[in-house]
């Protein structure tokens, strides 16, 4: 533990500032996006760093996915450029899945703060790109060279001069060059906004360097990860999650999490889960590792302004070839899709010893998205990612909430921008009646949304998505959320993560799943679920059917004599 420098209220008031530079960073980076995925997706993380790559604060706003991984990234930066070569104007970038967030459209920019001619600190800002080469989106890619341009740690600027190869080689094998190179200028100039109000701040307070802050804060919010920890209950305590999609030979797909709580810290072994893939769902150990504190932090203490400090109490162990922590050239672009099963394993862990602070899983993993891509009528060409969930799992004192992006922590798509930015027509977005997993709170609920093909040329459609067989499932005895689909017009459900060919005139369809119940149906107030019924959340039949809850004729009142005897007997 360092010495406390700083007095509480100059402490507080001096960490609140560098969130507020971090907030203002992410501001920058939105209000001169390019793209759709940056500017209203808001599919970026923003970190600050001391100079010696330690990260004291991040933007309200953030993935956990990126900025879980940004601890170490500014790490692999300091190892590949240490701090006595870098200049002001240097300017570093790297996209490589084993050193960022797991996939190639996720670009890591860093900008070194300089006080004169001395380094202070870093502002990092990670972006998920719109395209970043390769096969479009491919679900049934069997090696990460399939997925893109990979760049490794290496400058983009160097004392404030472009490196102009590297820009045109970036252009040159991606299908939205305006948009992705005007998003990279984006992050440029947000870290620029991030170097300059860090050397404010240091002049306005007379600070030589973020050191001490730095150590203060990250002790703190160590301290209070710690003692959150301390009062959960020792144990071990295990859970596994087998995937519904199972590998290419149909051998099952499993997360294994064995989770241990020693005193103030915690211990999460992920050995027995299943071996790498070819499958383009590999997980490289910084983002299982991001989704390992995420779920942690947010049962036992989600106030605290996320920083280093979280990761400091949570170890992990996971072996090297398995599908958290492959081998290169592993594919990973989907990683979404066994990724945020580590939140269900770990969750279904804590469920055991906390059971009153975490959720039911959630119809939002895998995550569900779109990628289409096509030309306009006039030859322009067009790639667009549209963003849409299902419903979260309930929780012991209240209902899951529906249509949220859980747990990566972005927006949806509105319907008006894939209208503006496509030949795209969305004919339906509605929430799916009796999609929500009953219990005594409701799991969220689905929707369903239709999109269709106006461009007199054909669109790719390859969207990924899951939950296709069976819905999540309830905690502590609610029931499972409905189930996904993904069908091209009034034909079949594909039953899988598929890509398809859109005709002009042709529909994609797709049904999001709902969040599992928590707890026993028939618990669930007789008042709640008449509101449900009477706003199309759940039909008379199912209120009757699963929650014994009968209503009289037009659905307006409750019976309640009939639901007393349904409830009685158990709905017969």
């Amino acid at each position: 533990m360092t010495t406390a420098p700083f007095d509480p209220i100059t402490f507080q008031v001096l960490w609140s500032r560098l969130i507020s530079i971090a907030d203002e960073v992410s501001a920058t980076l939105v209000k001169t996006a390019f793209s759709h995925v940056v500017r209203d997706n808001h599919d970026y993380s923003i970190g600050l760093y001391d100079a010696a790559g330690r990260m004291p604060a991040q933007s309200t706003q953030c993935t956990p996915g990126q900025i879980g991984a940004m601890p170490k990234v500014m790490k692999d930066f300091l190892k590949r450029y240490p701090a006595d070569t870098l200049a002001p104007g240097d300017i570093l970038i790297t996209n490589d899945p084993w050193f960022g967030s797991g996939h190639t459209p996720d670009v890591f920019v860093a900008a070194p703060a300089f006080r004169g001619t001395r380094l202070v600190g870093f502002a990092v800002n990670s972006a998920h790109h719109i395209d970043f080469g390769g096969r479009l989106s491919a679900p049934d890619a069997r090696d990460v060279y399939e997925e893109g341009l990979i760049i490794p740690i290496m400058k983009l600027y160097a004392a404030g001069q472009p490196n102009a190869d590297l820009f045109d080689m970036i252009a040159r094998n991606v299908r939205m060059p305006d948009k992705v190179i005007g998003d990279l200028r984006a992050q440029i100039a947000a870290n620029w906004v991030g170097t300059r109000r860090l050397v404010e701040l240091m002049d306005e307070r007379g600070l030589e360097d973020l050191t001490g802050l730095t150590g203060q804060i990250l002790d703190h919010t160590e301290a209070a990860m710690r003692a959150a920890i301390a009062e959960a209950p020792d144990g071990v305590y295990r859970h596994e999650v087998t995937l519904e999609r199972p590998d290419p030979d149909g051998k099952p797909i499993r997360i294994v999490a064995r989770v241990e709580i020693a005193g103030d810290s915690v211990h999460v072994d992920f050995t027995g889960t299943t071996e790498q893939v070819a499958l383009p769902i590999n997980a490289v150990t910084n983002i299982t590792y991001a989704y390992t504190v995420f779920p942690i932090k947010c049962a036992l203490h989600p106030h605290i302004p996320a920083n280093e400090g979280c990761f400091r109490p949570v170890r992990m162990t996971v072996p090297e070839g398995t599908c958290l922590n492959p081998r290169f050239p592993a594919a990973v672009r989907f990683r979404t899709s066994l990724v945020y099963y580590v939140v269900e394993a770990i969750f279904g862990a804590l469920a055991q010893a906390i059971p009153g602070k975490v959720m039911a899983p959630s119809g939002t993993y895998p995550l569900w998205l779109a990628n289409l891509a096509g030309q306009f009528d006039d030859g322009a060409p067009f790639v667009m990612h549209f963003n849409a969930q299902g419903g979260t799992g309930a929780r012991r004192d209240r209902d899951g909430v529906s249509t949220l992006v859980f747990p990566p922590n972005v927006a949806n798509t509105p319907v008006e921008l894939l209208e503006v930015e496509a030949p795209l027509l969305c004919e339906k977005k509605a929430l799916v009646p009796d999609s929500g997993g009953p219990g005594r709170h409701r799991g969220g609920l689905g929707q369903e949304i239709v999109i269709r093909n106006v461009s007199r040329a054909p669109v790719v459609a390859s969207v990924i998505g899951g939950r296709f067989h069976e819905g999540a499932p309830g905690l502590e005895g609610g029931a499972r959320g409905g189930t996904g689909f993904i069908a091209v017009n009034d034909g079949a459900p594909l039953g899988k993560s598929s890509q398809v060919m859109l005709a002009h005139g042709d529909r994609i369809r797709m049904r999001f799943p709902g969040g599992g119940g928590f707890g026993d149906p028939r618990q669930r107030a007789p008042e709640a679920v008449l509101a449900d019924v009477r706003r199309g959340f759940v039909s008379l039949a199912r209120a009757r059917e699963d929650y014994g809850v009968s209503l009289r004729p037009g659905g307006r009142e409750i019976d309640a004599a009939e639901t007393g005897r349904l409830r009685r007997n158990g709905g017969s």
